[in-house]
């Protein structure tokens, strides 16, 4: 009898301990669901906190035209905006770019022009008839060599 009174006590005390384990395993699971609890409210409120401090933000760049469901997207609003800006901003580079070429070329041609009347200018200084009319109006008389009298031959 002493045997069959060991083995119930010891049983006893097995389930005791085992009810002990899971009585602890329990208060332990339940101190770390309240932990991650906690952790996942401080997550929320930081992120609560985070888009109320985005939200000047948001109502500056967007005007209030972003409805509640469509805040995740707001970035590529955004992003398609400045692309329109920056399309907008290089078409007018282009233009004004192209304005001063027509100006560029426009003053080209002018300096061009003039360069051909300096020309023709100085041709008219410095032909021959113009040569010896000035020649002559100082009493000089301009007389031409011979074919036969050069020196360096062509």
């Amino acid at each position: 009898m002493h045997n069959i009174e060991d083995r119930e006590r010891v049983r006893r005390e097995v389930v005791i301990l085992a009810e002990d384990d899971n009585t602890q395993t329990l208060h332990d699971s339940e101190l770390n669901e309240g932990a991650d609890e906690e952790f996942y409210e401080d997550e929320d409120s930081e992120e609560k906190e985070g888009e109320q401090k985005s939200m000047p933000w948001l109502i500056i760049t967007t005007g209030k035209i972003l409805t509640e469901g469509s805040l995740p997207y707001h970035h590529y609003f955004i992003a398609i905006a400045f692309m329109c800006f920056f399309s907008i901003f290089l078409t007018f580079m282009s233009l004004n770019a192209d304005r001063e070429y027509r100006q560029r070329e426009k003053y080209a041609s002018v300096l061009h022009e003039r360069v051909i009347l300096r020309e023709e200018q100085r041709y008219e200084l410095s032909s021959k008839s113009a040569v010896t009319s000035r020649l002559k109006s100082h009493g000089i008389e301009l007389i031409e060599l011979s074919k036969n009298s050069r020196i360096i031959e062509k």
